[in-house]
């Protein structure tokens, strides 16, 4: 398997230390092949079998330790007291008021501690007060196309490969089937393991109908804004009855099991957040794709939902730009680092040139600027930067 550098090398400096280091992400993303590298990477550091604790809570031969008293007293008669000890939790958040069990352990004994989790509000509860200040989070996500090609030793400028990360995705699950229908059955899968593990439980709805129908409509739906009054308008088209409270509820549920993230509007000129017309964007498009029509393709929103994930798995913090009458696909800012970037499938006229350019021309600063499109010929101009995106997933 890949070892995914990315995330090893922010994690490393921290294996030592007595922060709990959470790893979030959704459901089949890789998290637990992750966990398992930094064991192996711990090892390979001199840290000894006898010193490392892993469960995997998914396992039912854990399953009398999902509770938090049970767990910290099997921990307590595993752990050496003169030594330090590397515990390894994956999903995590199955264990009723985990947040107590991890204080405990962090105070009684000398641990490093690492735990997985499927859920964005993993320590928000309550007892997340008790670790306040004691940890420290990483977010990850399914394969980037530079992961995907490479794990599978692909050539990146084949359109075929492209194309087929575009349909399917890159959660690690599906790299072991070549058949469609395979494919297609394992999506299947991992989206009703979603909704019914991380989105329903949360809910504790009884329309289980309606929410599954909202969910598809929300996943399909990448790039587009969303509008809750909208929402129930095509929900009641469909003699579904349901208000824009129910709808922000569900959003909410959705948006913690990870598998859509939500990016704000920014007014570049007031320098503000807006609050109205956000985006969401799929966690991954293997997930939208097998619900729709694959014989016409959204190439405008496949793309921009591969832009805005490869964008948020490097680390930046994605909103949307307004400025005048214009819009701007993407603002990506990391501490003292800030880039604009536009987004379509192709700069087919004078018209979409013009459009994805005049937005970026008419920003008054000297921060670099992106069109980005499947495009070989260069249509840079102004000190804007035109790039293939197969180039610029690679970079």
């Amino acid at each position: 398997m890949l070892k995914r550098e990315k995330y090893l090398s922010k994690i490393e400096p921290f294996f030592e230390s007595e922060l709990i280091k959470v790893i979030a992400g959704m459901r089949r993303s890789g998290k637990s092949i992750l966990l398992n590298q930094i064991r192996e990477r711990v090892v390979e550091n001199g840290v000894t079998e006898k010193q490392i604790q892993f469960i995997n809570f998914e396992s039912l031969k854990y399953k009398s330790l999902y509770n938090a008293d049970t767990l910290y007293e099997y921990l307590s008669d595993k752990l050496l007291v003169n030594a330090k000890n590397y515990i390894f939790f994956d999903e995590i958040q199955i264990v009723e008021n985990f947040e107590s069990v991890l204080n405990s352990l962090r105070v009684d004994f000398d641990v490093s501690i690492f735990v997985t989790g499927s859920n964005a509000d993993l320590l928000s509860g309550e007892l997340a007060s008790l670790l306040s200040g004691r940890y420290i989070k990483f977010d990850i996500f399914p394969f980037t196309y530079q992961e995907y090609v490479k794990f599978l030793k692909l050539d990146p400028e084949n359109d075929a490969v492209f194309k087929d990360f575009l349909i399917y995705g890159g959660l690690p699950q599906t790299f072991n089937f070549q058949n469609k229908q395979e494919k297609e059955a394992l999506l299947i899968d991992i989206l009703d393991s979603i909704v019914y593990k991380d989105i329903l439980m949360n809910l504790s709805a009884k329309n289980i109908e309606t929410i599954k129908r909202f969910i598809s409509y929300v996943v399909q739906s990448t790039g587009l804004d969303f509008n809750a009054r909208s929402i129930v308008n095509h929900l009641k088209s469909e003699r579904i009855s349901t208000t824009p409270d129910t709808i922000y509820s569900y959003i909410d549920a959705i948006l913690n099991s990870l598998i859509v993230r939500k990016c704000p509007r920014y007014d570049i000129k007031g320098k503000k957040i807006l609050k109205r017309n956000e985006k969401y964007y799929v966690a991954d498009l293997g997930l939208r794709n097998h619900t729709i029509n694959l014989e016409k393709i959204d190439y405008g929103a496949c793309y921009e939902t591969i832009v805005y994930n490869q964008l948020v798995s490097d680390g930046y913090e994605v909103t949307i730009g307004k400025i005048n009458d214009f819009e701007i696909d993407f603002i990506a800012t990391k501490p003292g680092e800030k880039m604009y970037v536009q987004v379509t499938y192709q700069l087919a006229s004078e018209e979409i040139i013009e459009r994805e350019f005049r937005g970026l021309e008419a920003i008054n600063d000297n921060y670099d600027k992106f069109v980005i499109s499947g495009d070989i010929l260069d249509f840079s101009r102004n000190g804007i930067k035109h790039i293939n995106i197969i180039e610029f997933l690679m970079k």
